[in-house]
């Protein structure tokens, strides 16, 4: 999971956009890790892996909207990772009793820990 978002926070950072097989190798390791450890993952890891979710599922639909060759395989990527990230949003409200509220405070204290330092 360190990886995963050691390498987010690198993305953020970043001033150019990464090509088509770097998101897609990304994000395949997010399904990956999903498929593999969901049930076993923290509550904290889940939080974390939702913010992720989010975030590539935000950048996958932006670059859906290009008239590329990539359009719709990114199209799918938005919807996978909207998947998953509704399967997190679901269990924390079901089996943590999060609220919206409260999953936006999360949300808002991982952007914050995504920012790089200054």
């Amino acid at each position: 999971m360190e990886e995963i978002i050691a390498k987010l926070k690198e993305y953020l950072a970043m001033d150019t956009e990464i090509d088509f097989k770097e998101f897609d190798e990304y994000y395949r390791k997010l399904i990956e890790k999903l498929n593999s450890d969901y049930q076993e993952m923290s509550q904290e890891d889940l939080l974390n892996m939702r913010y992720v979710l989010n975030t590539v599922a935000v950048n996958a639909e932006n670059r859906s909207l290009r008239k590329d060759k990539f359009a719709k395989k990114y199209r799918k990527i938005q919807e996978k990772a909207n998947f998953w990230s509704n399967a997190i949003t679901y269990k924390a409200k079901k089996e943590w009793g999060y609220t919206d509220s409260t999953l936006e405070e999360a949300d808002q204290r991982i952007d914050e820990a995504m920012r790089p330092a200054e």
